[in-house]
């Protein structure tokens, strides 16, 4: 004979005891099984040793190698009165041994202290359930800046360890002060009753705007339960309420609301364990927030950004205007010229070949010319591309050619032959290079010497870009303050091409440096790192 008891534990307001029977070894294992599946689990089991087909020993055995029944407590019962079938009994796993014949009240004490023990289990079991989901709440409010992701896991944790029926998270929307439902716990997404939510009349309203907790553990007689939960959840009649506030400095942003309780009541520890959920989600919430506006600020500033490069190309632009405009039109006073002498009556077909070939040849250096300041003057991909240095240099040199014949400056180029490729938004650093040229030229206002240099770092690591002229240098008081924005000692000059010039390169992760002594030029070194990091 085997009695399996449902003591119901954890159960609460089930305070009546059942009692099942089984008449073997395998008909008590079946019933365990079969209780456990409906959601029945039997607590403890009065074994008989002596039974047929399979003994009591066994029967222990099967129950604690099997992971969903192993918790289930034994009382082994036998005439058998040796220390060694005690012994053997106990070692696999049965709480309490009784000798036959036995007084009923010895049953019922030894009963009543295998099932203090279990109680005290259960509630470790539970106690370390509650606390893993805080440590995965936790885990995911400090490894994820996903707003949703940490509600619903919040939603999820609550789920696993507290016996609910319904439950929702509610946050306030920071532009109109509403309450927005984010996450639930029913079937279906709970249906807002915005008229309460806005007026605060219901529990949750009531959370928020009081930033205190509110137990209603029934919901019919309770004097305090404002008569309305706030949000419509269909299907779910409120009889229970336990609502907890989401603060975070002083500041109530949201609230969890749990209904229902199917234990009956909503405990102090059910209030603890929330509150310290909450407590984290709250944090969760506001870093999201934070991280959304930083992010949103970074775009809106790299926006910017973008906007004022552009804005700095039309100006170097502006300051090459007068020298490409006078490069653009030799070329067509050539073509003009030529397609003239070559209609001339009278004229050879050779010599008026010559003509139109002549200018074919200012219409291609024309098309060169407004290609290189399309190329300079178009908008950035914002992708790199390994690039050949050497090739910038020609380009930028070649686009300022004029302006440098008319300032008389002479140009000295070293550029280093076979340099490796380098990850880099060519028309950027082709505008860094420009501004550095131009401001060489204007720093020899009588003409001068500018010397274009490119190599390899030492460490190889590097490539070196370095613009030197021989002008009237910069006062060591300017020095430290040249890449500020909006700093110049131009009355004319924005103050704006080094600032850009620096963070262009900065944002390549290389560098850009300056030295210079009045009346013995200046000289710029700009380093590009060769595997592009940054």
């Amino acid at each position: 004979m085997v009695d399996l008891l449902l003591a119901m534990l954890g159960r609460k307001n089930r305070v009546a005891e059942a009692v099942l029977s089984a008449y073997s070894g395998q008909e008590a294992l079946e019933t365990l099984r079969a209780e456990t599946d409906a959601d029945r689990p039997i607590d403890l089991v009065l074994l008989d040793i002596m039974m047929p087909g399979m003994d009591g020993y066994e029967v222990i055995a099967r129950v604690k190698a099997d992971p969903d029944l192993r918790h289930t407590s034994f009382i082994l019962t036998t005439a058998l009165d040796s220390v060694s079938s005690k012994t053997l009994g106990l070692g696999m796993g049965a709480d309490d041994y009784l000798t036959k014949p036995f007084d009923p009240r010895e049953l019922l004490a030894r009963i009543d202290a295998v099932m203090r023990v279990r109680r005290s289990e259960q509630a470790l079991r539970r106690r370390n359930q509650e606390l893993a989901a805080l440590v995965d709440i936790n885990r995911v409010v400090t490894s994820s800046l996903d707003l949703d992701e940490v509600l619903e896991a919040t939603m999820a944790g609550i789920r696993e360890i507290m016996p609910v029926e319904a439950g929702c998270l509610v946050l306030v929307d920071e532009h109109t002060g509403s309450l927005i439902c984010r996450e639930t716990l029913t079937s279906h997404r709970s249906e807002l009753d915005e008229e309460s939510l806005h007026s605060n009349k219901g529990v949750i309203g009531e959370v928020v705007e009081t930033g205190v907790t509110k137990v209603v553990n029934d919901v019919e007689r309770d004097p305090e339960y404002p008569g309305e939960l706030g949000v419509k959840m269909p299907g779910v009649t409120p009889e229970s309420i336990l609502c907890v506030p989401l603060v975070i400095r002083e500041r109530t942003i949201g609230a969890i609301a749990l209904v229902n309780d199917l234990n009956g009541a909503f405990s102090r520890q059910d209030v603890g364990l929330l509150t310290a959920m909450a407590g984290s989600v709250a944090v969760a919430v506001e870093n999201a927030n934070l991280y959304s506006e930083v992010a949103d600020f970074a775009t809106e500033l790299e926006r910017s950004q973008a906007k004022l490069v552009q804005a700095e190309k039309m100006a170097a632009i502006g300051r090459l205007a007068a020298s490409l405009a006078h490069e653009i039109n030799n070329p067509l006073q050539g073509i003009h010229n030529s397609l003239h002498l070559s209609l001339h009556e009278g004229l050879g077909q050779e010599r008026r070949d010559e003509y139109v070939g002549m200018a074919r040849n200012e219409v291609e250096r024309l098309i060169e010319i407004v290609q290189r300041m399309l190329d300079f003057y178009r908008p950035s991909r914002g992708g790199r591309d390994v690039a050949d240095l050497n090739e910038v240099v020609k380009n930028v040199l070649a686009l300022a050619r004029k302006r440098i014949q008319h300032g008389k400056i002479e140009v000295h180029t070293d550029l280093t032959e076979d340099l490796p490729g380098v990850p880099l938004i060519a028309d950027q650093i082709s505008q860094v290079l420009l501004n550095l040229v131009i401001n060489g030229t204007e720093a020899m206002p009588s003409g001068g010497d500018l010397w274009v240099k490119t190599e390899v770092g030492d460490e190889r690591d590097q490539i070196v870009l370095t613009v030197r002229d021989s002008g009237v240098g910069i006062p060591a008081e300017d020095l430290e303050h040249l890449f500020e924005p909006f700093y110049t000692t131009k009355s004319d000059g924005t103050g704006l091409g080094l600032a850009i010039s620096y963070g262009i390169v900065e944002r390549h992760g290389g560098t850009i440096d300056v030295s210079s002594r009045p009346g013995k030029g200046a000289t710029f070194v700009v380093r590009l790192p060769v595997n592009g990091a940054g």
